[in-house]
């Protein structure tokens, strides 16, 4: 019974392994948004452009990105950086080599706005710190619970847990926690991106020249990997509760068998 549990716990390790891992990838890699803004038809028709120009692409990750955008005359490429201003409660990627200095236009252009037609900040290129610093905040949560999940199992797999917050019930707890956060960091994401992202990605100078991305931005591969870490961290729960369940049963039926014997005896 015990090897067999330790086998299923070694097997909950692997899993919690491959989630954590899901939620390094996303922090390291720069794909959580892409987007393929256009330029509307007026832009093109008044300087003699073609549709395959004033097109653009942009993709950024939770700190850099890059933005590779066509005005006319030729592709224009900067690297992104994200610059977050704490008493504005506001955030952006802007060019990398002068990110304050973009922040800081960016900011009184959307303080100082006289046209009422688009009052909120993403119109500029502006969006919620406290929904950013949250997603991240939930991520490295559910990072540290992973890695606690990870380091019991290993103890459970070659040592001998005391403690029930050391055994297997301590690893439905771990466990449970990496999910439950990596799946808030899905869903505050999620709502950052409906409520800022999915209509405009681009800086206001964008729009005056013409371009749009409403309609044009989707969620990319490094978001995914988070969900792949919500997904494997439900999956050890899983584990953890069938192998409980197995290992409960074999008990009780050796129990019996020994009474049994035990009655016989006597």
């Amino acid at each position: 019974m015990v090897t067999a549990q330790r086998r299923w716990i070694g097997v909950s390790v692997f899993v919690a392994v491959i989630g954590v891992g899901f939620i390094v990838a996303a922090f390291a890699t720069d794909h959580w948004i892409v987007s393929e803004p256009k330029g509307n038809a007026t832009n093109q028709n008044s300087t003699g452009g073609s549709s395959s120009r004033y097109t653009a692409n942009i993709t950024f990750g939770l700190f850099t990105g890059s933005s590779h955008i066509d005005y006319g005359l030729g592709i224009r490429s900067e690297n992104l950086i994200l610059k977050c201003n704490v008493s504005e409660e506001v955030c952006a990627y802007v060019d990398k080599l002068i990110p304050s200095e973009d922040l800081r236009l960016m900011i009184e252009t959307y303080k100082n706005q006289t046209d009422g037609t688009h009052l909120d900040e993403h119109w500029f290129g502006l969006f919620s710190f406290p929904l950013f610093v949250a997603t991240l905040l939930m991520l490295v949560l559910a990072v540290v619970w992973g890695l606690v999940a990870i380091g019991f199992g290993i103890f459970n797999v070659f040592g001998r847990p005391i403690e029930t917050i050391t055994g297997p019930t301590g690893l439905y707890a771990w466990n449970s926690l990496a999910l439950i956060f990596s799946l808030a960091a899905v869903g505050v994401y999620l709502g950052l991106f409906f409520s800022q992202f999915e209509e405009n990605i681009l800086q206001e100078s964008d729009l005056r020249r013409g371009f749009t991305s409403d309609g044009l931005t989707d969620l990319d591969y490094s978001f995914y990997f988070v969900v792949g870490a919500v997904a494997a961290f439900f999956v050890n729960v899983v584990i953890l509760i069938i192998s409980d369940r197995k290992c409960s049963c074999s008990f009780s039926r050796s129990a019996e068998k020994e009474v049994d014997n035990g009655m016989i005896l006597y």
